[in-house]
Order: C-alpha cells, then sequence, then structure tokens
C-alpha cells in the first residue's frame, strides 16, 4: 500500500535547489531542477554516508560535495563514483511535496543489487560490495545464493580459470549456521575480498561453445592435449546434453588422477565447488566447472618435474583394483612414519602400495595421510619464511595439509579404482616437504593439556595452541564459532593469506571430527591452530627487491628447499 507523506510545501523548494527532511529514520533529500520536476533520494551518499543535500544540482545531476560523487535525481543511479542510491516516487498535489515512503517489495530490488554488487567485485571495491550484499540479506536474500555469485564471478572473469575465490566461498558457506541474517556478510566478506583482488578489472573471459559427444574419455583426451577451448566445450556440452553434474565431476576426478596439478589447486577446487553447490544450488555448475577445466588444462604438471621423479615410477605402479569398502587392517603408524621420514621417495611410495595391495580401505588410508600431512604442518620451520634466499613459507606448508584433506574428502566422492593415483599425490607432496622441518628438538611438544586454544591463538601462543586442541575433552562443534571470530577478525589481510588461513582452519576441523575416535583425531585441528596463532609474512616488498637484484645483476634465483 502507498505511504504518502507530505514533507515540504512546493514553494519552499526553489527550482535548482535541494531540501533535507527527516521521517523517523529515514532522511530525505528532495531535489527541483530549473524545469520544475521535484524528485526525492536518500539523503546519505552510500559511499561514505555525507548529505547529499549539501551537494549541488546541476540539470537532474547531484553531485555529492564531499568526494564528488554524482547521482541522477530522476531514479538514484550512480553516474560517477560506485552504487546508485534509493529514490522515491513523488507527488505534488494541491502545492504540497508528497512522497511515497512505504516499503515495496524488495525483490524487485534484487536484480539492481546483484548488478551492482558485480560491479563492486570487478572494481575490487570492498565497500561497495559488501554493501550491497548487506542490502540483499536485510531483504532475505540467500546467503548461499550470494557466496555462489562470488563464485560465478570468478569463473567468468578469471583470465586462467578458477581461482582462490572458490574454495574461500565455499569454506565461508561452513559459517553461515552461526552468522544469521545481516551477520552472513561477515562470513561473505573474505570471499568477496578473494574475488575482488584475484580479477579487478578484468573483462568476461570468452567461452567455447558446447561440443557434442563429451564422454570421460573424450574429455580427459583433451585436457592431456592441453586443448582448453575443446575441453571446456565438451563439458559446456554435456550439461547441455543433460548429463548429471556427479558424472561429470567423476569425469574431472579421473582426470585430476593423471597428473599432480599446481600444488594441488585443481582437485581442492572441485572438492570446494562441490560444497558450494549442495549449499547453493547447481545453477551456476557449468560456469564454475567450465572455469575449473580451464584451470586444469592450464596446470602445471608437478609430476612430470625434477623433484617428482623419485616417487613416479612408484606412484605409475600403485595397483588400480583398489576398491572402497570395510577394508583389511594396516599398518597406519608405518605408513605415516614412511612418508614423514623416509630417506627417499620410493621407500614412501612402496609403503603406500604394501597397504593398498593388502586391502585397505582407501578412505582409511587416506585418513591417515591426512594426518601425515598434519603433523608435517606442525613440524613446519617458520624461521624459513624469514629468509630472503628461500621461496617456501607457511602457505606452502599449508599446502600439504589442505590437499591430503582435499584428497580425504574426494574419496567419499568419487569411489573409483584410480583414486589411488590420488593417494600417491599425497604421498608424493607431503613426503617432499621434508625439508621444510623444524629439527626434532625444536618440534612443539603433542603431550595435551587443559584450556582453551582459541584464547592461545588469540594471544599468539602457537605452542598452547597446539597442545589445548589436543586434550580430548575440547568440544570440537563449539571451535567452529571461535575459529570464525579469529578468521574474520582481520587477523590476517592480504587476500591470498586470508584464503589460506580459512581453507587451512575449515580442513583442520573437519578432518578432526571426521577422524572421530581415532586416537590422534585432535592433531589435524592442532595443526591448524599452530598457522592461526604463528606469526605470518604476508609483505614480502623487501624480499622481492633482495630476489630481484640477486637474480638480475647476479645470476641467482631463489632457494626452493622442496623442489
Amino acid at each position: 500500500m502507498s505511504e504518502w507523506t507530505t514533507l515540504i510545501d512546493l514553494d519552499e523548494l526553489a527550482t535548482g535547489s535541494l531540501k533535507a527532511r527527516r521521517v523517523g529514520p529515514r532522511r530525505i533529500v528532495l531535489a527541483r531542477t530549473l524545469e520544475g520536476a521535484v524528485y526525492a533520494l536518500d539523503n546519505r551518499c552510500p559511499h561514505e554516508g555525507y548529505p547529499l543535500a549539501t551537494g549541488t544540482l546541476r540539470g537532474c545531476d547531484l553531485t555529492c560535495t564531499w568526494h564528488n560523487w554524482k547521482f541522477d535525481v530522476r531514479d538514484g543511479a550512480c553516474r560517477i563514483g560506485g552504487e546508485g542510491v534509493r529514490s522515491y516516487p513523488v507527488r505534488v498535489r494541491e502545492g504540497r511535496v508528497e512522497v511515497d515512503l512505504a516499503e515495496p517489495d524488495p525483490e524487485q530490488f534484487f536484480p539492481g543489487w546483484l548488478a551492482s554488487l558485480h560491479e563492486g567485485l570487478q572494481r575490487h571495491e570492498n565497500g561497495r560490495a559488501i554493501r550491497d550484499c548487506v542490502r540483499l540479506l536485510h531483504a532475505g536474500y540467500d546467503p548461499w545464493a550470494l557466496l555462489a555469485e562470488v563464485a560465478r564471478h570468478d569463473a567468468d572473469h578469471a583470465e586462467y580459470g578458477t581461482t582462490h575465490a572458490l574454495p574461500v566461498a565455499a569454506d565461508c558457506g561452513r559459517f553461515l549456521q552461526i552468522y544469521g541474517g545481516v551477520r552472513a556478510a561477515y562470513a561473505l566478506a573474505p570471499a568477496i575480498d578473494m574475488c575482488g583482488d584475484a580479477n579487478r578489472l578484468r573483462p568476461l573471459r570468452e567461452r567455447p561453445a558446447p561440443l557434442a559427444g563429451a564422454d570421460e574419455a573424450s574429455l580427459r583426451r583433451a585436457i592431456e592435449e592441453e586443448d582448453a577451448q575443446r575441453a571446456e566445450g565438451l563439458l559446456l556440452g554435456a550439461f547441455e546434453a543433460g548429463v548429471p553434474r556427479e558424472t561429470i565431476e567423476s569425469w574431472l576426478y579421473a582426470a585430476l588422477s593423471d597428473h599432480f596439478l599446481s600444488f594441488g589447486h585443481p582437485l581442492i577446487y572441485l572438492v570446494k565447488a562441490q560444497e558450494l553447490f549442495e549449499g547453493a544450488g547447481e545453477q551456476h555448475a557449468p560456469a564454475i566447472l567450465g572455469s575449473l577445466v580451464f584451470r586444469i588444462v592450464h596446470g602445471t604438471r608437478e609430476d612430470t618435474l625434477p623433484y617428482m621423479h623419485p616417487y613416479r615410477e612408484e606412484w605409475q605402479r600403485l595397483p588400480t583394483d583398489i576398491a572402497g569398502g570395510a577394508g583389511r587392517p594396516f599398518d597406519g603408524e608405518a605408513l605415516r612414519a614412511a612418508v614423514l621420514d623416509a630417506e627417499r621417495g620410493e621407500e614412501a611410495m612402496t609403503e603406500l602400495a604394501h597397504c593398498l595391495r593388502a586391502g585397505a580401505d582407501p578412505e582409511a588410508v587416506a585418513a591417515e595421510l591426512v594426518l601425515a600431512a598434519a603433523e608435517r604442518l606442525l613440524r613446519f620451520d617458520p624461521e624459513i619464511e624469514q629468509r630472503e634466499d628461500v621461496a617456501e613459507s607457511w602457505l606452502w606448508a599449508t599446502h600439504r595439509f589442505t590437499f591430503a584433506a582435499a584428497v580425504h574428502q574426494a574419496l567419499r566422492r568419487w569411489s573409483h579404482p584410480r583414486a589411488a593415483a590420488l593417494l600417491g599425490q599425497v604421498v608424493m607432496f607431503v613426503h617432499s616437504g621434508r625439508a621444510m622441518d623444524l629439527a626434532p628438538e625444536c618440534r612443539i611438544s603433542l603431550e595435551a593439556e587443559a584450556g582453551d586454544p582459541l584464547e592461545a591463538v588469540l594471544s599468539h601462543d602457537p605452542k598452547r595452541a597446539v597442545r589445548r586442541a589436543l586434550h580430548p575433552d575440547l568440544d570440537l562443534e563449539a571451535s567452529l564459532e571461535g575459529l570464525g571470530e579469529i578468521l574474520f577478525a582481520d587477523n590476517l589481510v592480504r587476500p591470498i593469506v586470508v584464503a589460506h588461513g580459512i581453507k587451512t582452519a575449515c580442513a583442520g576441523l573437519e578432518e578432526s571430527t571426521a577422524l572421530g575416535e581415532h586416537p590422534l583425531a585432535r592433531l589435524p585441528l592442532a595443526a591448524a591452530l599452530r598457522l592461526c596463532a604463528s606469526p605470518i609474512r604476508e609483505r614480502a616488498l623487501h624480499q622481492t627487491v633482495t630476489t630481484s637484484i640477486a637474480w638480475i645483476v647476479d645470476g641467482r634465483v631463489p632457494t626452493k628447499l622442496t623442489q
């Protein structure tokens, strides 16, 4: 119903002028053009909230005095600046200016707010994008759908396919159970920042036309031949032909088993895409998975590089007839010991092959490899990232753990004999990180201690955080809210570092929960909290200058301990 309210006599509003009026919580600016037309807008500039009534009116352009944003008074659209401002219906009756203050159906604003959100992402204007999210959330828009919009923007604009924006969106979705209503914006913000940072001012990436006749073999062949246009076209054609999303995802898992790609990023992204679809629906699945297959084609085939040569032959010999199920008992401790401490890569891979040939359940093997990866993360020597002659950092260490966790999750979704190849990739990746370990005498004691591990994280005490996380009485369910308070409170700053912090923390909590009664079940969370509690070198400009001079002048590139 209309709610026409008299705000001013027309004679009080001279042509070419602005007047402010307040009605309850609403602050309205009335504008009368030189032609005599009257319009009404929200008086708060959406930039920083300054009153538009203190601005200037020229024609139909209202300029905010404070920072020169310009708005069309006819509809509130922003011509120069960022998002627009709300406009209100106006009529003049019997010499009085009346404004309709009724709240319209908010759904009519959804398209405009979503378009503004995407423009904010395009420009990496976090304030604008987050304000649009708050508007949408306040009007009842589904927060999972907003996370999917962010992932879709990334899929449409990322130059070489999917970026970290996808996994951050999926991981942030976990926190929606504790951040309801407009507070869901806290969980949306890291995904918005990561997407904007990765895709600022990038145009839409041109996609190929859908191709008919897709199946697993043709898609894997196109990927192997590095034919990005054909690979993405086949995937889009499969969706167009009605192939179920789960089937297409199984093809991608098979392709990812062919090579260990790009530090494990593509497999992590596929797992996270599935989590996102479970929360938000699969409306954007063709675009997101199309962008992912584009990323897969352009990925580095790590298994072909020299640092992987010690593993490659044994990796290719892993059994391909494994099957899921209860499985036979195996020596998980021996497997972990080999992955962590074997002198030669072949020894670690041989121990994995022994477990699989003995009939061990692949999921159970993956769980043991997660524990090995968690311990590798717990062993990381933080002094390494302070060295200007070394490339490795905390982020290199976290990837081994989050990749192992992603493979564990993948095997719950993809039961296939080729899963052995994914387990082999974990062994290669985790074992190859030995050079980043602290000396044995310097490692954190794994003796459990009572107390709140999150308090230790906030106190930047990684040793206490680890020991407290290991205590069997720790309430894992309650830890999610505490993690949200830590991860979303700007304790980490750079988007890529925030992304890894969120990804590692979520993997730690999820894996500790999944391990249930395993005696080492708390180890993944302990490893993640050690990262959260530790100092992290987020900027490296000085280091970049140092290494650039060494490279260009002396021909010395940064040392890589693990490659």
